[in-house]
């Protein structure tokens, strides 16, 4: 089987969004692009989630919060 094609896009980010995506990729110690890879992905499964009616929960000082989603 092939491996699937890759597909180039161009994207205009705010500072606040290029900053954020630079200091993910500093973090997990990866690409631009795979950073970027990764938060498309992550969004996609909570947006998921969220739209089958599941609510997102982290876990703060011993206490689970849930996560209000605005946009």
């Amino acid at each position: 089987m092939a491996a699937p094609r890759k597909v180039r896009l161009n994207a205009d980010l705010s500072p606040d969004v290029a900053n954020a995506l630079k200091k993910l990729a500093a973090t997990q110690d990866v690409s631009l692009t795979e950073a970027l890879s990764r938060a498309i992905s992550t969004e996609a499964t909570l947006a998921d989630k969220r739209r089958k009616g599941g609510k997102v929960l982290v876990e703060e000082g011993g206490a689970l919060k849930e996560l209000i989603f605005t946009r």
